[in-house]
């Protein structure tokens, strides 16, 4: 059964293990090794077996492998859920030509936590959750929702609505606990290093 994306705010918050540097991007367009491949930014992608969370992030050594994901569909949404690290954040908005892609990122170490949306190869929609409901891009009042609420509330608040805007739900269970196929993301530092 669906789970929406409300979850996403608990699990960032740190109640399950492994579960605050979930970097999810999802894209609808694109099967997830085509995603994989697109956000890889021109290095190699290496396809692996089925991993659970914290099989992904025993792989990530920081010399050869910098970040791993798992990558899975729900409905007509690719997904690719990265461990230790990513750099979403930065993606090259060009990744959505042909495609929709949605972007969550924790930013465990630097909150807030944000969101973004690309299509036509622009940010159409962008914003920091968790420290009021200001939405930035091409498309700044697509999701309408613009209430105040207390920082933990407004990221459940806005991460259903995002969920129900898009159609898009992830099962928490098979993120946190199941076994999704790999993909090494990077195998070189991050551009921020």
């Amino acid at each position: 059964m669906p789970d929406g994306l409300a979850w996403m705010a608990d699990a960032w918050r740190g109640t399950s293990p492994s579960a605050t540097d979930l970097y999810i991007t999802c894209a609808r367009g694109l099967s997830p090794q085509q995603l994989a491949e697109r956000m890889a930014d021109h290095e190699p992608v290496e396809f692996g077996p089925a991993l659970t969370v914290q099989d992904a992030h025993r792989m990530v050594d920081l010399t050869q492998i910098y970040c791993v994901g798992r990558i899975g569909q729900s409905g007509d949404w690719s997904f690719i859920v990265e461990c230790v690290g990513s750099e979403g954040w930065a993606l090259d908005p060009a990744t959505s030509r042909g495609a929709e892609v949605l972007i969550f990122d924790p930013q465990p170490d630097n909150p807030p936590s944000f969101f973004r949306y690309l299509a036509d190869g622009e940010v159409q929609l962008h914003f920091e959750l968790g420290f009021g409901y200001h939405p930035a891009g091409a498309q700044p009042d697509l999701l309408g929702a613009d209430e105040e609420l207390a920082p933990a509330e407004e990221k459940c608040r806005v991460l259903k609505v995002i969920g129900e805007h898009f159609g898009l739900s992830l099962q928490r269970a098979v993120i946190e606990s199941g076994q999704l196929p790999a993909v090494a993301t990077r195998t070189s530092p991050p551009s921020s290093w």
